[in-house]
């Protein structure tokens, strides 16, 4: 993606799935490895280009595999690119119920590190989560990609923000503007999931060098059972189909 002859994106978006777990998924982060959701990725099978008179249409069949095990999900996706510039995301999802909760489903951006400006309506200023959100409350909140990192002593999920209608990530002269359908989580963070994961002590954290975007349709909940109940139902990642449709407007800032 490119506005004005300028890259808007490090690297190729991708479909997430996967998160870095927190202290309280230590019982479900084993199943979570053991169906190598840390090592799914999408694989598209064919592509179609349909031109109209507003838009152009990309249409993906997909699937989240990883070695060794069958697909994960099983998604039709179709990038919507409008003449105007925005693009929008259509994701229709079915889950293999043999699975088990997903940790979260939603689309990963790098972005220039130059744009770690953000603005978003939605839950703040405090991190929330689908479950965790009562220290929270709706309103339009400004902030940075490291001050939106919530520095944990064992690096783990962090920094989310539920309920957004929608956020914009800003800075060297460019931003990306994100807008759900429904009402969506973001997470926006110099580091990437997977370097979370591997670390021990936040001190060891090593800067991504691109701004981390998550635009989720869903992250799992936090009150896993490291010390009690499983997550409740209503908070998991299993729905074994679903719809994710978000857009995403990139601008020149003046």
């Amino acid at each position: 993606m490119t506005l004005g002859g300028r890259d808007l994106l490090d690297a190729p978006a991708q479909i997430n799935i996967w998160r870095a777990p927190t202290d309280n998924d230590m019982n479900i982060k084993a199943e979570w490895r053991r169906a190598h959701y840390d090592a799914a990725s999408a694989r598209a099978y064919s592509a179609s280009v349909e031109p109209g008179a507003d838009a152009v249409t990309l249409t993906f069949p997909l699937a989240v595999v990883a070695p060794t095990i069958q697909p994960i999900l099983k998604v039709e996706a179709a990038w919507h690119v409008n003449t105007s510039g925005s693009v929008q995301a259509s994701l229709s999802v079915r889950r293999d119920p043999a699975f088990p909760p997903l940790p979260r489903f939603g689309i990963r951006l790098f972005l220039p590190k130059e744009m770690s400006q953000v603005t978003y309506c939605g839950l703040g200023p405090f991190e929330s989560y689908v479950d965790k959100r009562r220290a929270s409350h709706h309103g339009l909140f400004g902030s940075d990609v490291f001050r939106l990192h919530e520095d944990y002593l064992c690096p783990q999920e962090n920094g989310s923000h539920a309920d957004c209608d929608y956020v914009i990530v800003a800075g060297g002269g460019l931003s990306l503007t994100a807008v759900g359908s429904e009402t969506f989580s973001f997470n926006a963070s110099p580091y990437t999931q997977e370097e979370l994961a591997r670390r021990a002590h936040s001190y060891e954290l090593v800067p991504a060098g691109s701004t981390v975007w998550c635009l989720d349709h869903a992250n799992a909940g936090i009150g896993s059972n490291s010390c009690g109940p499983e997550l409740l139902e209503k908070y998991r990642v299993d729905a074994e189909t679903f719809r994710f449709d978000i857009t995403v407007i990139p601008t020149i800032e003046q």
